[in-house]
């Protein structure tokens, strides 16, 4: 759908004039709400498509006309140049035109697929567009299978459907009974009644309405092609309707046919083989009348979460944030440092499709135990039953598949309910008496988890290593969860190397000497903190800023590309790693950004009030040092709040 018809006035009155009159018919008789929901976006498209044919047959024709007109006043002004009416005529048809042009520009840029520009210098997406690396990611030319390599596109998109069909195909022999047993045996926490009562209570309008109004404009559409603006422009009579929808979804009615579809695009993950299926990340494009209804039913979710999911887990619950598990880390690092009769090992958990291989008897399953019933749970049933997807390679679409496990990556609840099932495995670590983790004082440190990002701490490893991956082993039989050993990583403090082989050997986990976690790069020694992250992010930073020199961006362009692009990066180790002592990497940081600023001529403005606030006369340039400082300050604030007792202790 073209978001530009909902910026007319005309067509969004139509449309929910369109849209009352269809629900006053159809509502209340015998037809299926999700059935009548449905429909309804068939009428709607039937409108809009005509509408956008009419305005762009509108468009066509005044711009003939302009274009006429144009020659009109252009032949004037050569038979009387000074004439200053048809000059002033001449520039106000050239606006007009100028206009309409904008317009289409304005739709093209949303919908081209290589998002990149000459020409914008203000802060937004425009300059974001032009600031990223061209990389053709989007484009798959050729993929490897075993020793074969393949370039035919039909036959990319062949496999490609091939490994997704399998891989999203439930094992044949799940066992509920076996499953059930294996989650009374290894409990956590538990709703109480209240919360129960609470989080099965009907959805009200006002929870729709703010689901609505939160939603993120230029995210792209699912299968049925209706945007986000479509429902913001519509809301007043689209979210009394989808209220109902909701409460009857809950109350066993079954989901409208349309949100069992998703459109699935692969996408490359960072610094791996493209040439592998294995190494592109499924996103799925789901309608956003589902993401709606999924986007209350995890706001709802949230705030019950906290009391039964542990606070190792960071993941997606409100108050707990990554800079926490990083910090951990280096803390249990720096321990072992001083502590060098305490053998060690950190295994930082790699899993091979963590989210796509979730079983859903055992996600059904462990929400069960979890207190989790009735109206809510009947809702995530509806969800997860009956799904169907198609890949989206090369701008191809192929045929449709049925999906019969996994949480869709894209939907609002996804990584809510994947936390739920991977802390049945986190409970059973941090119960179970084999594996020994750092302990300091009466607290012991097994583990820190953000989402599938897990990393377990082992004293004595030689003992403790193998029964970790025992575990992981079961638990993965019957959630789905597979371990993936040769992406899974291990740092050693205070390990022989005869021991640092026996583990390796065993395991089958190898032993590095670096390892990124969170996007920081972590050792065995905390002293390479700088070197590995600040010097190297830095560098990164550095070739970013002269590639952006060769572009025409203008003196506030490059100011805004310094906001946008150089300090979310800076402001991501400040706040996970503040390990910088002394100046001299502000100071020279900050004659890198004001040669980039100043083209490498001499400075007109100083560094000083380039940084100031706009109110005060300056630009509102980044200063590093503060924002590092800030940054400590945050820590500090923690550390007096003494809310966060295992950090502050370790």
């Amino acid at each position: 759908m073209n978001d530009y018809l909902m910026e007319y006035d005309e067509v969004v009155g139509k449309a929910k004039n369109i849209l009352k009159e269809y629900f006053d018919l159809n509502l209340n008789k015998e037809t299926k709400i999700d059935v009548v929901w449905d429909a309804s976006k068939a009428v709607l498209r039937g409108f809009l498509i005509q509408q956008n044919k009419y305005r762009k047959k509108l468009r066509e024709v005044k711009k003939g006309e302009i274009i006429k007109q144009l020659k009109v006043e252009e032949g004037k002004l050569i038979a009387n140049p000074g004439d200053e009416n048809t000059k002033q005529i001449y520039k106000l048809l050239q606006t007009q035109y100028s206009t309409l042009i904008n317009q289409e520009v304005e739709w093209g840029i949303k919908t081209m697929k290589q998002k990149y520009f000459e020409s914008a210098n203000k802060t937004g997406k425009l300059l974001a567009w032009q600031l990223r690396k061209r990389k053709k990611q989007s484009v798959i030319n050729k993929i490897k299978l075993e020793d074969q390599t393949i370039e035919d596109p039909t036959e990319i998109k062949g496999k490609f459907l091939q490994f997704y069909e399998a891989l999203f195909k439930k094992k044949e022999d799940e066992d509920i009974n076996e499953i059930g047993r294996y989650l009374d045996r290894n409990g956590g926490g538990q709703l109480t009644e209240e919360d129960e009562t609470l989080l099965n209570e009907p959805i009200t309008v006002e929870e729709v309405r703010y689901t609505i109004k939160k939603m993120k404009p230029g995210k792209a559409p699912g299968p049925d092609g209706f945007s986000q603006k479509y429902y913001k422009s519509l809301e007043e009579h689209l979210a009394p309707v989808l209220c109902k929808v909701i409460n009857n979804i809950l109350q066993g009615g079954g989901i409208p046919d349309s949100w069992r579809e998703a459109h699935i695009t692969v996408i490359p993950k960072a610094d791996s083989d493209r040439l592998d299926i294995k190494n592109y990340r499924p996103i799925s494009l789901l309608n956003n009348d589902y993401k709606i209804f999924a986007g209350i039913m995890a706001n709802r979710l949230k705030k019950y979460l906290n009391k039964v999911i542990h606070k190792d887990q960071a993941g997606f619950l409100p108050g707990r944030q990554i800079k926490d598990n990083v910090r951990h880390v280096i803390n249990i690092i720096e321990y072992l440092e001083r502590r060098n009769d305490i053998p060690a090992a950190l295994i930082f958990i790699d899993a091979e499709k963590a989210f796509d291989n979730v079983s859903w008897h055992f996600l059904i399953k462990c929400m069960e135990k979890v207190g989790i019933r009735g109206p809510f749970l009947e809702g995530i049933k509806s969800i997860y039953s009956g799904q169907r997807a198609k890949l989206i390679i090369n701008n191809y679409l192929t045929k449709s598949f049925m999906i019969t496990k996994g949480t869709r990556q894209g939907c609002p609840l996804s990584p809510l309910l994947f936390i739920m099932v991977l802390e049945v495995i986190l409970n059973k670590i941090r119960e179970t008496s084999g594996i020994r983790g750092i302990k300091i004082g009466i607290k012991e440190y097994k583990l820190k988890a953000y989402a599938d990002d897990l990393v377990i701490t082992v004293e004595n490893p030689t003992k403790g290593i193998n029964k970790v991956i025992e575990l992981m082993e079961e638990f993965g039989r019957l959630s789905g969860f597979k371990l993936n050993k040769d992406k899974t990583k291990m740092l050693t403090r205070n390990v022989d190397e005869k021991s640092k082989n026996k583990i390796e050997s065993e395991t089958g986990i190898k032993i590095v000497k670096k390892v990124k976690y969170l996007g920081i790069w972590l050792s065995s020694k905390n002293i390479n903190l700088v070197e590995d992250n600040y010097i190297r992010i830095w560098r990164e930073c550095k070739k970013d800023l002269d590639s952006w020199s060769r572009l025409q961006l203008s003196w506030e362009g490059r100011m805004a590309a310094i906001k946008m692009s150089i300090l979310p990066r800076m402001i991501f180790l400040f706040q996970n790693i503040p390990v910088i002592r002394g100046t001299t990497m502000f100071k020279e940081w900050q004659r890198t950004l004001s040669r980039f600023i100043w083209q490498g001529k001499r400075a007109r403005i100083k560094f000083k009030l380039l940084t100031d606030r706009r109110e005060r006369g300056g630009f509102a340039v980044p200063n590093l040092q503060l924002y590092y400082e800030a940054s400590c300050l945050c820590w500090i604030k923690e550390w007096i709040v003494l809310d966060n007792t295992d950090l502050l202790d370790l």
